[in-house]
């Protein structure tokens, strides 16, 4: 006869001893049901493909004067201050514009070509899957879809979402080898064609910044240098001012130390203006030059793994839970019974 587990907020552990004694018969019958059931998915389980592609980076910077790099950040204003035309790979491949880009490309599937849309998004609603937690994952991204999308929308979503929860990337600061693998059920050539094109798309993406990046610092050096012309030609015009009109300064310091402030403006305009003009030829050359580079260290490669971890993980995966959700299911079928709080 079942007893309380817990009565009045008190804990009683033989009791619970008692339910589990009452029960473990059909507890270990159903363990043996599902472990059998994971023996036949561990068989049946389609290969698991694992492609990968691994690539350096080497970001390279016009070299900077070394006139310029002594001088007060505000005489050249602001956007001299940054060095790095990077960007960050990890955020990149975490991005929708990237993720539905790969999803929506077309790829040679068993002769045929075809989007991952198609191939994968298809199973959104879905849930006949021997896979417990394969079966709990497209059920909750079943029910956390946007409302509104539409059916084609809900396919997009779901693949870009199997496509992030497959990729996996790793950066090694001190040597800039960057490696970016996927692991997928479908045949091996689709895993290479999958990284292929990731990699392609952060060429792509990368000279775009690159490029963006060079023609906004060309734009500002442009400006600048017009600025310092104009305060170079000021500055003469004070000098020319300042000499007609001090024509004998020989017995004045004030007017000695006066003229040579002008000629030091002068000097340095001139300096910075021709500095900046051999810049500003340095960033043209670079607007045109992707200065980014991108080193393939192997063409992709693939390998085909052991499915589900192996046989002995799989079985006894299955065994504990079955245990776990069968006790669930009498905890709450008793739930009267056991628990009167």
């Amino acid at each position: 006869m079942l007893q309380p587990i817990i009565k009045n907020e008190k804990f009683n552990p033989k009791n619970l001893s008692i339910f589990i004694l009452f029960y473990y018969k059909k507890f270990i019958r159903i363990g043996l049901i599902f472990l059998f059931v994971g023996l036949a998915y561990f068989f049946i389980k389609p290969s698991v493909y694992s492609s990968r592609v691994s690539f350096y980076t080497n970001y390279n910077e016009a070299p900077q004067s070394s006139f310029l790099s002594m001088l007060p950040a505000g005489m050249l204003g602001g956007g001299m201050g940054y060095t790095s035309l990077s960007f960050s790979i990890e955020n990149y491949l975490s991005s929708e514009d990237f993720l539905l880009e790969i999803v929506n490309s077309d790829y040679d599937i068993d002769g045929a070509k075809t989007t991952l849309t198609n191939q994968w998004g298809s199973d959104y609603d879905n849930f006949i899957v021997l896979n417990p937690m394969t079966f709990a994952k497209r059920v909750n991204s079943y029910f956390n879809f946007t409302n509104g999308l539409s059916d084609q929308e809900k396919k997009e979503t779901y693949a870009a979402r199997i496509l992030k929860n497959s990729l996996l990337f790793s950066e090694d600061r001190r040597s800039l080898l960057n490696t970016i693998s996927i692991s997928i059920e479908e045949d091996s050539e689709l895993g290479i064609q999958i990284v292929s094109n990731v990699y392609d798309s952060i060429i792509a993406y990368s000279s775009n910044v690159v490029n963006t990046k060079a023609a906004e610092k060309k734009d500002f050096i442009s400006n600048r240098l017009v600025a310092i012309q104009k305060s170079l030609t000021m500055s003469e015009d004070a000098m020319l001012k300042f000499s007609q009109e001090n024509k004998q300064i020989e017995n004045s310091p004030s007017l000695i130390l006066e003229r040579q402030r002008l000629q030091k403006d002068i000097t340095l305009y001139n300096q910075l203006y021709f500095t900046l003009s051999d810049q500003l030829e340095l960033a043209k050359i670079n607007e045109k030059d992707n200065t980014t580079s991108f080193f393939l260290l192997d063409k992709p490669v693939t390998n085909r793994l052991k499915p589900g971890g192996g046989i002995v993980y799989t079985l006894i995966y299955y065994f504990t839970i079955s245990i776990i959700l069968s006790m669930i299911f009498y905890f709450y079928r008793h739930r009267k019974i056991l628990f009167q709080l």
